[in-house]
């Protein structure tokens, strides 16, 4: 009876491990998330889900940090650029880490053991661009077991509407 939410990056985390333990998980929630199949990385992801010049920018910045002094880190994107509500931003951005670029490199490697019930629900926030989460919103949409909501907010949906996010995420109690 688990239940898993990934936000962004978490998508697709959770969808490897829903691979990997199958009978066990009740449902998934993408939370403005990438929904990867199998041999998908996130970087691999983002020229389907942007314009070209959109995701060309991501990658270069991506990988343009990550080879400053050689460190393979990623600074965080500030949360401005996420449209954060503009009074947390500030408490966003002295939370956030460098992330290893592998972890956006590395391809999922999927086995096929998510079990096919699982409930799924993407919820979209849908209050910032440049967003390549309309386009697995979209993917997602009108699939059997998808639930596809929309929120009127930045990408950090916990952050600006915490309550209503709980709201989703019990209905799949």
């Amino acid at each position: 009876d688990v239940i898993l939410c990934g936000h962004s990056y978490g998508g697709m985390v959770i969808t490897g491990v829903a691979d990997r333990l199958g009978d066990r998980i009740k449902a998934l929630s993408y939370l403005d998330a990438f929904v990867p199949e199998h041999g998908d990385s996130l970087n691999g992801l983002l020229p389907k889900a942007l314009p070209p010049e959109v995701a060309a920018q991501f990658l270069g910045g991506f990988r343009g940090a990550a080879l400053e002094k050689h460190s393979g880190m990623m600074q965080p994107i500030p949360a401005e650029m996420f449209n954060v509500v503009a009074a947390k931003r500030e408490w966003v951005n002295r939370r956030c880490v460098p992330q290893a670029l592998a972890t956006f490199e590395m391809p999922l490697l999927l086995k096929g053991g998510t079990n096919p019930a699982v409930k799924r629900q993407y919820i979209l926030a849908d209050g910032w661009d440049p967003s390549p989460f309309r386009y697995f919103a979209q993917q997602c949409s009108g699939k059997s077991g998808w639930e596809v909501v929309k929120v009127p907010c930045g990408h950090d949906v916990m952050v600006d509407m915490p309550d209503e996010l709980a709201r989703l995420l019990i209905k799949l109690v």
